[in-house]
């Protein structure tokens, strides 16, 4: 590995662009992935994988949209049934 990239960490760059960008609707964005864990019935880790999420001064974040979709694909996920949708 060349010295210029022992130099400084790979990641700190991406999280100074993250700091610096700036938050879409995250005055919006209420709720931790406890309280959409909690509503949709899914692990922490699961929601953290399926449901998209918000950057906020706070951290990570959930809108009321994103807590609904998650309670909406709640019972197919638990069921062994969910399919996620394909990226265009």
């Amino acid at each position: 590995m060349p010295d210029e990239q022992l130099a400084a960490p790979l990641c700190l760059e991406s999280f100074r662009r993250r700091k610096v960008a700036a938050p879409i609707n995250s005055e919006h964005a209420q709720f931790t992935i406890a309280d959409v864990a909690a509503a949709c019935g899914l692990p922490q880790p699961v929601v953290a994988q399926l449901v998209p999420r918000t950057w906020t001064d706070a951290g990570w974040m959930y809108t009321a949209d994103q807590l609904q979709f998650a309670v909406q694909i709640g019972p197919d996920v638990r069921a062994g049934e969910y399919v996620a949708p394909q990226q265009d």
